[in-house]
């Protein structure tokens, strides 16, 4: 049975009842998916048999079904009042929450009674998903949240009439604070929660920008806050105060809501400088847009700095490195557009980079400018002219991202201008470019450098590559120096995953594609 497949163990259960009994055990091993309504009976009249033993041997449980039949969620309700509090599931993953638990009205307080979660991920959190985590009685050590999104101006009148479409007696649950608010949801988790990430959530008070609550959670080192609310760090400086690793993501439309104005901008980073004074002081690593770090207002040493592109404002940044003042920079994202005019090189010189001992950044070749536009030699060389002016940098990693300039659905299908395998110039220039040639033309042109790492994916003509000078250089333990010398580790990853192969066997359909839209016109 331990070499065999579901189906298998199930028709061997049939044939003994010894094999019957140990069949379970195998068959709950990985985790238990419920992907359609019809798996939900089939899970429930599974799982009642031979109580309690295997609602003990589930660890792992995962529902996407969304909205289920009266009869399938009165099942399922039944089944967690009965077991739930006996089930020793440690990692649940619930997607589509909120369609789920409106199957019933009790599902959601049925599914907190399972206290044995320790790694929980949770996806379209509304009222009634909120309900579930609120009165969760699992002390979780790690949480994934996915709000529904706040509405914004356009989409208030959609969000009204599918809010008109509830039962009236949910009404009164419109006007729930704690609602999007993982500090207050995650309550019971307060001793025990060591890494969360939410994306879309609201933990903005009616008593202003200064309010922190009483809940504080000392054991949660990495923090991701994705399509958030503006920067408000004090409350969750307070509710997460020794954070190490945080990620930082504001809503765009947060951020158009802000305005561009740069002075209303850098007083809103001054005030949540001011928040934050004395907080956060261990954290090492800040990932997030520039404008994220900017607002953020974040003082005193940080070790590792990612900063995503595409945008680059040359004041947020200096004044950023002037607060941080970084060992490891990395850039992500970025167009080779940041290259041209020479903004690299002045956005890389002067004294606001003398911390930085390590520098990476991936260019994403043709991700705001049409490849056929893309001049990737003048790109490079602006590349290491910039790099030239840092004063202390030791170690250098760079990753030329393809992808961008590999042709997409639409192009295959409709633009018949260009052969449909001819490659464009940047493409034909990094086909025949020796990684191996090129560092060794960026360490001559910068000669204080002692590591060198350099990546290619994404090329529709040639595998991934990776090349490397001065592995060999001995820093010591955890130095960020070493950094970029994991790129070759990574390098197997991005050649599994093969766009370039992908859109290749599209183009195989071409002809009958076009023919089926002429045929639909």
């Amino acid at each position: 049975m331990s070499f065999s497949s579901p189906r298998t163990i199930s028709r061997l259960m049939r044939t003994s009842r010894e094999l019957y009994t140990e069949g379970p055990k195998y068959l709950l091993r990985h985790t238990a998916k419920l992907t359609r309504e019809p798996n939900v009976p089939s899970f429930v009249a599974f799982m009642r048999v031979n109580d309690p033993k295997r609602c003990q041997l589930l660890k792992r449980l995962e529902i996407s079904t969304g909205r289920l039949s009266e009869a399938e969620a009165d099942g399922l309700e039944k089944f967690l009042l009965d077991f739930g509090p006996r089930l020793k599931i440690t990692r649940l993953t619930i997607d589509r929450a909120e369609e789920l638990f409106e199957s019933s009205r009790g599902l959601s307080g049925v599914f907190s009674l399972i206290s044995s979660v320790k790694h929980l991920t949770v996806s379209e959190i509304g009222r009634r998903a909120n309900t579930f985590l609120i009165n969760s009685r699992s002390s979780l050590k790690s949480a994934s949240l996915f709000m529904i999104p706040q509405p914004f101006d356009d989409d208030s009148a959609a969000s009204s009439d599918s809010d008109s479409s509830d039962n009236s007696s949910d009404s009164e649950d419109d006007d729930d604070d704690d609602f999007r608010n993982p500090i207050v949801q995650l309550h019971a988790s307060q001793a025990t929660l060591e890494t969360l990430s939410v994306r879309y959530c609201d933990t903005f008070s009616d008593a202003g920008l200064a309010h922190v609550y009483p809940h504080v959670y000392p054991r949660v080192h990495a923090l991701t806050l994705t399509a958030s609310e503006a920067p408000a760090p004090a409350h969750y400086a307070h509710a997460f105060p020794a954070v190490r690793t945080l990620t930082l993501e504001c809503d765009p439309r947060e951020l158009d809501a802000l305005g561009a104005d740069f002075a209303d901008l850098r007083a809103l980073r001054a005030l949540n400088a001011s928040q934050l004074a004395g907080a956060w002081t261990g954290v090492e690593e800040v990932r997030g847009t520039l404008m994220d770090h900017f607002l953020l207002g974040l003082g005193g040493l940080v070790e590792r700095v990612h900063v995503s592109g595409p945008f680059m404002d040359k004041r947020m940044w200096r004044l950023m490195l002037l607060d941080c003042r970084p060992a490891y920079v990395n850039f992500q994202g970025f167009d080779v557009d940041l290259f041209f005019d020479g903004e690299f090189k002045r956005l890389m010189r002067g004294h606001f980079l003398e911390s930085v001992r390590c520098f990476e950044i991936m260019v994403f070749f043709g991700g705001m400018l049409e490849p056929d536009s893309v001049d990737a030699p003048e790109a490079l060389n602006a590349l290491i002219d910039g790099i030239g002016k840092m004063p202390s940098l030791r170690s250098f990693g760079l990753t030329l991202c393809c992808y961008g300039l590999q042709p997409g659905l639409e192009d295959i299908l409709f633009n018949h201008d260009r052969p449909r395998n001819s490659l464009c110039a940047a493409e034909e220039y990094l086909r025949e470019l020796d990684l191996d040639a090129f560092a060794l033309r960026i360490q001559k042109r910068v000669p204080r450098l002692e590591t060198i790492s350099i990546s290619l994916i994404g090329h529709r003509a040639r595998p991934s590559a990776f090349a490397t000078l001065g592995a060999d250089v001995e820093y010591a333990e955890g130095a960020v120096e070493r950094i970029p010398l994991r790129h070759g580790s990574r390098i197997d990853v991005f050649n599994a995953f093969d766009p370039a192969k992908i859109l290749r066997n599209m183009s195989l359909f071409q002809d009958g594609a076009i023919c089926a839209l002429n045929k639909i016109k």
